[in-house]
């Protein structure tokens, strides 16, 4: 954007701090410094079994912290835990809230820190700019390489009531430090690289092909596509086109890890301004139907999005393409777009992800519904550069069955 286009000028936001590289993990020595002594750690059993825990909590005790556990975080975090959680932590009453582990449990701690400053129920804050004022402040660790919620302004939560998950999203959730430390990835299981790096690929394409919005404010949470979040989704595109199966055949890869973090790093960041759209209004109900990991579920239905908006994103759709088959380097865009959604679907063929929504237990009389509660998630749909209505929906999900 030129200095005279000021009126398309738009806001970018990410967290306060980001410290990346093999061994970050240990600037967590430094939290009682600059936050208090009192850490909440938001985590899982899997976590602790890992040992990973074990070497925050070193790193913490090194800065002379005190810490409390609650490990009972779960894949898909739902409101009941988040409410188990939050009444532990209000106890405790925390100066700072870390999420350890995958993206649920950075989720959770951002759930935990705002209901640690504000009364509940977390209902209260579902949608856009609903939460009131500043949370607790939050470190967010990532231990896999997909969510990007180490650097989003987003906490997703399963919500039975409303059988679908819903986002609270509000720039006050975004984490004061983002610590990305390659070398907690390295425990990570083959299925979840895959599905984390598939939902990072499309956290990257989403924002990468995101609308270009006019009505954006300074209240906006998603701005729409722009410069700044394309550098960093394309970026975050050619490095999993790469380096994506390579850390799942191979998880002590130490340049694939180290890659696919900085990939869902720099997707995050990408999306947090840009924002996600269709894929993603889509998954919100798919993954509640059908209880399976949010970045399998994006997996399965960014082929189907990305075809059916490939006549409006033409020349993103072919830098895509190139990312992953480096033969149609002197292809034409117009011939290269096309190439695009195929190839992602062959590149998540590759990493273990089924073809089609019917694979993930979504039975067929099932998607009328699933198209009427996907039409209402409009911060998410209002991205996408195609309009797609609650009929437009439901052939997206039929095409994907």
């Amino acid at each position: 954007m030129s200095p005279e286009s000021i009126d398309s000028v738009l806001g970018f936001s990410t967290a306060g701090r980001i410290f990346f590289g093999w061994g970050a993990a240990s600037v967590l020595r430094d939290v009682a410094r600059e936050f208090g002594r009192r850490v909440f750690i938001c985590t899982d059993q899997n976590m602790v079994k890992a040992g990973i825990c074990e070497t925050v909590t070193a790193h913490l005790a090194q800065g002379i912290a005190e810490v409390k556990v609650f490990d009972g975080g779960v894949p898909e975090v739902d409101r009941r835990t988040i409410e188990w959680a939050s009444t532990m932590a209000r106890a405790y009453s925390p100066n700072v809230v870390i999420g350890l582990g995958g993206g649920s449990n950075l989720d959770l701690a951002k759930a935990v820190a705002l209901l640690v400053k504000h009364p509940g129920p977390l209902s209260t804050y579902y949608g856009e700019n609903n939460v009131p004022g500043p949370v607790a402040p939050v470190i967010a660790v990532p231990t896999t390489a997909g969510t990007g919620s180490e650097v989003s302004p987003v906490a997703v939560v399963a919500d039975p009531e409303r059988a679908m998950k819903i986002g609270i999203a509000s720039r006050a959730l975004i984490p004061k430090w983002a610590v990305v430390d390659p070398a907690l990835t390295v425990s990570c299981p083959a299925s979840v690289t895959a599905h984390s790096g598939m939902d990072a690929l499309a956290h990257a394409i989403e924002s990468f092909c995101a609308r270009v919005r006019t009505d954006a404010s300074p209240q906006s949470i998603f701005v729409g596509k722009n410069p700044l979040s394309d550098v960093l989704a394309m970026r975050a595109i050619t490095a999993i086109a790469k380096y994506l199966p390579t850390a799942v055949a191979q998880p002590n890869d130490r340049a694939a890890r180290e890659e696919m973090a900085f990939a869902s790093l720099l997707g995050g960041m990408a999306f947090s301004a840009a924002g996600t759209a269709a894929v993603h209004a889509l998954q919100y109900p798919v993954g509640e139907a059908t209880h399976t990991p949010h970045g399998l579920g994006n997996a399965v239905l960014l082929p189907t999005v990305m075809k059916n908006i490939t006549p409006s994103r033409i020349s993103e759709m072919a830098y895509i393409a190139r990312s992953l088959d480096p033969d149609l380097a002197s292809a034409t865009d117009e011939d290269a777009a096309p190439r695009a959604a195929w190839l992602v679907e062959q590149l998540g063929a590759k990493v273990g992800i089924p073809k089609g929504l019917r694979a993930l237990g979504v039975k067929e009389d099932q998607l009328p519904e699933l198209a009427r509660m996907a039409s209402s998630v409009r911060r998410l749909l209002d991205n996408s550069p195609v309009a797609f209505d609650e009929n437009g929906l439901l052939v997206l999900l039929q095409e994907a069955f």
